[in-house]
């Protein structure tokens, strides 16, 4: 039953809704109309409210609402164009919204006569805890070092009578444990013990320690037990409430559909199934239109047939293996049949005409025709040949070269004399990363080994660095060489704004000589890329021509425009 209560999640489309043209536009303004549909001032408002800013006009004022208007106006455009085309019988459109509109239903039929009907008293969530089976929770300190050989001298300690609290604390490598001697805060339900210590902690008794523990990051713990107690009413109370609650439910849902079973007099079909199990077995996935046209189950008003059990096998990607026969039962009697009849209630009881439902759909009827129509429209009619692809390679190679970067080591000093100097024991074999720890000043280098990353539009912070390294060869060390450095890039808090310093430094990996990706490697983004723009160039040209086609449709009313701004 769980499959009936998941909620699904629903896009949010905007609603090019048309109002009477009555004493509501006193209220509600119509601001333009496209042909029999009226956009309204309230709609206008919440377009502007919905966007997100990043995609909200530049302008201001009067010509800001014109902006968003036109948006609207060009939306509904397409809408009626879409329609014109017959866009919304097309099966794929027509699919979506039965299938969408068939999960909506059924979420809202379990939100009204089994979710919102169940209650749960805290008395029954008492009396289902007293009765219960309980876990045992308990309470831990621990104490962590770093040898396995000091694990053991902390445990022999502890053999001979040292206090745990002030060894976890002169010891423990846990921070947040040992200034509390070692204690772990509140008790532990068996959930949440890690896997790698449970086995260890399940044979310990109240008082007793572990031997030392291998830990995961390498480390060595000691742990001990200093209370255990049946897990409390408030630890399980929310999953005791979950459990009663699933409880209810599957009692509401079965008596419903029992109920349900009898009002719509329920046929099954034994010699249906068993001709269906043993097609499914022989491994059958097409049917004749007679065989699909098979009876599974009949009632008042409807059927359940051969075609309905495999397209809804189909649309879940459902397989039978295993014991198949066992599968397509379960599937027919205990998925398909429940769905059917949930529907058929939901259909008797007008839940398919609630208000948000009915605006839900008819939003996402409007994406999709939206989609339907670029699609037919824009991106079926694309042609991108090979030519044209490897003529957009050539003609624009930046977009298929690697952007200029170059990784460096450096040590960056005051004064000349002290670059000199560290030159010099590096050329001798000093280690450079370490020097640079200890010597660089370079903030960004600092603790790395005086190793970090710049790209080539980095030139305003680096412009002495970059320059150099064009003509560098990469491993050899460079130096000294004076560079400009902002306070904020310099490891000292009394750094100047802007100071001079010294470098020494080598590059260890450059594209500066870098070249575009090979034509058989940029093939498929370069025919994207080329795609993506054809398919602006040709959204455009369609848009002109449809402002054009309904320009005697459109009516705009400025001066409530106007109107709407002053308010």
């Amino acid at each position: 039953m769980k499959m009936y209560l998941q909620l699904l999640c629903i896009g949010i489309v905007l609603t090019l809704a048309s109002c009477a043209k009555d004493a509501q536009d006193l209220e509600d303004p119509v601001l333009a109309e496209v042909g029999d549909s009226r956009i309204t001032a309230s709609q206008l408002v919440d377009f502007e409210q919905r966007l997100p800013e990043e995609l909200k006009t530049k302008k201001t004022g009067l010509d800001g609402y014109r902006d968003y208007l036109q948006t609207i106006i060009d939306k509904e455009i397409f809408l009626q164009e879409a329609i014109k085309r017959e866009l919304d019988k097309t099966p794929e459109v027509a699919q979506k919204l039965r299938k969408e509109k068939e999960e909506q239903v059924l979420k809202l039929l379990f939100k009204r006569e089994f979710v919102d009907k169940i209650r749960v008293e805290e008395q029954e969530l008492q009396d289902l805890y007293e009765l219960a089976e309980k876990d045992t929770e308990i309470k831990l300190r621990l104490i962590i070092v770093a040898t396995k050989a000091e694990a053991e001298g902390i445990l022999q300690s502890l053999k001979e009578g040292k206090d745990f609290a002030e060894l976890a604390l002169a010891r423990s490598l846990h921070e947040s444990t040992a200034p509390q001697g070692g204690e772990l805060p509140g008790y532990l339900t068996p959930n949440r013990i890690p896997v790698y210590l449970k086995k260890f902690i399940d044979v310990l008794t109240v008082g007793e320690y572990s031997e030392p523990i291998l830990l995961p990051n390498a480390q060595f713990g000691i742990y001990q037990i200093t209370d255990a107690r049946p897990v409390s009413f408030a630890t399980v109370r929310n999953e005791l409430s979950a459990k009663l609650r699933e409880q209810k439910t599957a009692e509401l849902v079965e008596a419903f559909l029992q109920k349900l079973r009898v009002e719509i007099n329920l046929q099954a079909n034994a010699e249906t199934l068993q001709l269906l199990q043993e097609w499914v077995g022989a491994g059958r996935r097409e049917f004749t239109a007679a065989e699909r046209d098979k009876p599974l189950y009949e009632f008042s008003d409807g059927r359940v047939d051969v075609g309905d059990f495999w397209d809804y096998a189909e649309q879940l990607d459902m397989g039978f293996s295993g014991d198949v026969a066992e599968s397509v039962r379960w599937f027919a009697e205990d998925v398909l049949l429940p769905r059917t009849l949930f529907l058929q209630a939901a259909y008797a009881k007008g839940i398919d005409r609630d208000a948000k439902l009915v605006q839900q759909q008819q939003r996402r009827k409007n994406a999709l025709l939206l989609l339907a129509l670029r699609q037919t429209a824009v991106k079926d009619q694309i042609v991108v040949s090979e030519q044209a692809v490897k003529r957009f390679y050539d003609e624009r190679p930046e977009l298929f070269t690697a952007p200029e970067e170059v990784t460096l080591q450096e040590i960056m000093v005051k004064t000349r004399d002290e670059a000199v100097v560290l030159k010099e024991r590096i050329a001798a074999g000093e280690e450079m990363g370490a020097l640079a720890d200890e010597y660089t000043l370079r903030a960004q280098g600092k603790g790395e080994a005086g190793k970090f990353h710049i790209h080539a539009f980095e030139q305003p912070f680096y412009q002495e660095l970059l320059d150099a390294v064009r003509t560098a060869r990469v491993g050899q060390l460079q130096g000294p060489m004076v560079v400009t450095a902002q306070a904020a890039q310099v490891a000292d808090p009394d750094a100047i704004p802007q100071g001079e310093y010294y470098s020494v430094f080598k590059v260890l990996e450059s594209n500066f000589d870098r070249s575009p990706e090979p034509f058989d490697k940029a093939e498929r983004r370069a025919r994207a890329l080329l795609k993506r723009a054809e398919e602006g160039r040709l959204a455009d040209q369609f848009l002109m021509g449809l402002r054009r086609d309904y320009q005697d449709r459109i009516v705009l009313h400025e001066d409530r425009l106007g109107a709407v701004l002053s308010q």
